[in-house]
């Protein structure tokens, strides 16, 4: 049975797909914010699961409860990666759209070394810039890095070879490297596989379908999902794996991104009159995105991927295959329906987000220092939370603008 567009949300397609564009930056705010509330939590009170959580809430009473509705809270800030790894695919496929689609006549060829090489200049230069800040650190106060300190304990030749992988992003295969300097890099390797594997996908889109494309790469994130499952791994190397040191974990959260894009760009010509035109399944993303009536559906999916989530370490493992999936889309859907209902201001929202990579980069560098120096001057630790995540982000915030001044200064010169 085809899925009706109502007459609830008469908006132009067109207008729909601004509408996501323009809210993106908040989106992406909000999930940075999330990402380093989440990691100084995890650092200052030791990562306690949601089950320690819910226990500890029955003990003291209402501070006891209100200190866990808290905790929770922080815990779903884990869940802020889903937007950045969503946001890319999203960005991605709009851009390619634009530059190789707009032709009425025949589309353009798809440059992939082009293509590569735009976004390793995006993405590497600041990363690797963030390395000196890390670096610099370990020769200042050593303590205020503690990811990696084993590695230094081991000489230079082990030094030399955790700073290649790092740079190279070859952390992410090389495990005794994984949390080298920062622990949050992962993420900039998974970006990069995800670039490389861009190009691909959208010659299987173009070729085989949208939808068949996000089918396919849920199949393919799940299976791979499962396989890890089932292999005797410890425990850290498989959450090492599942959390997307390798792409196929994520896949389908990226993939959802494109398509997603591709559904609000390829009809946004159309309007209400011709909606019959459109095949149910890009009906069903534009209801999942803009009709509130379907609010339920995201909020359903969200909350049983964290169930899955936080259950799959206490009972079933393999409750943990579908959760990022249920969570990518559920999350994503519900804060979008919600930032267009709200009237608030969210330019502070759209700060973040735009300079959120910095933040991303240097968070987990700056926070430690941080906490130990304000640990002994404010001892309410809910606002010497809040207090250190402030002054985390707008580190990061000036961390990217120096970094885009001296770039823009540079480039200005050669030109000249």
């Amino acid at each position: 049975m085809p899925i009706s567009f109502t007459k609830t949300n008469p908006i132009p397609f067109a207008e729909n797909y601004n509408r996501l564009s323009q809210t993106l930056p908040a989106i992406k705010g909000l999930a940075i914010l999330m990402v380093v509330t989440y990691h100084l939590w995890q650092y200052s009170k030791g990562s306690p699961s949601f089950f320690q959580i819910l226990a500890a809430s029955k003990e003291y009473g209402f501070k006891s409860l209100v200190e866990s509705l808290l905790s929770t809270l922080c815990l779903i800030g884990e869940q802020g990666v889903h937007f950045f790894l969503i946001a890319s695919g999203f960005g991605l496929a709009a851009s390619w759209w634009q530059r190789y689609q707009v032709s009425k006549s025949k589309s353009a060829s798809f440059s992939v070394i082009s293509f590569w090489r735009r976004r390793a200049l995006r993405l590497l230069p600041l990363y690797w810039l963030a390395h000196l800040l890390a670096l610099g650190l370990v020769l200042i106060k050593p303590d205020y890095v503690p990811y990696g300190q084993e590695i230094f304990a081991q000489g230079g030749i082990e030094v030399g070879a955790a700073i290649i992988a790092s740079l190279t992003t070859l952390r992410n295969m090389i495990f005794k490297y994984y949390f080298f300097l920062n622990g949050a890099w992962w993420y900039v390797g998974l970006s990069i596989q995800l670039y490389l594997v861009f190009p691909l996908l959208i010659w299987f889109g173009k070729r085989w379908g949208w939808s068949i494309l996000l089918f396919g790469s849920l199949l393919f994130s799940l299976i791979y999902r499962l396989l890890i499952v089932f292999l005797a791994l410890d425990t850290l190397t498989t959450d090492i794996l599942l959390k997307g040191a390798l792409f196929p974990s994520r896949l389908f959260e990226f993939v959802f991104g494109i398509v997603v894009a591709i559904a609000l760009i390829k009809w946004q010509n159309l309007n209400l009159v011709n909606i019959k035109k459109i095949p149910s399944f890009y009906l069903l993303i534009q209801n999942l995105l803009f009709e509130r009536r379907w609010l339920v559906l995201p909020i359903f999916l969200l909350i049983l991927g964290l169930a899955c989530h936080w259950s799959s370490s206490e009972i079933w493992p393999i409750l943990r295959v579908p959760a990022d999936a249920l969570i990518g889309v559920g999350e994503f859907c519900f804060v979008f329906q919600i930032m267009t209902m709200l009237t608030i201001p969210k330019k502070w929202l759209d700060v973040l987000g735009n300079y959120s990579y910095g933040i991303f980069l240097t968070h987990m560098n700056i926070f430690v220092g941080l906490w130990t120096v304000l640990n002994t001057v404010i001892s309410f630790y809910w606002l010497r939370l809040a207090i250190v995540t402030m002054i985390t982000c707008t580190l990061g915030i000036i961390f990217e603008l120096c970094y885009n001044w001296v770039t823009k200064q540079y480039l200005s010169n050669k030109s000249a």
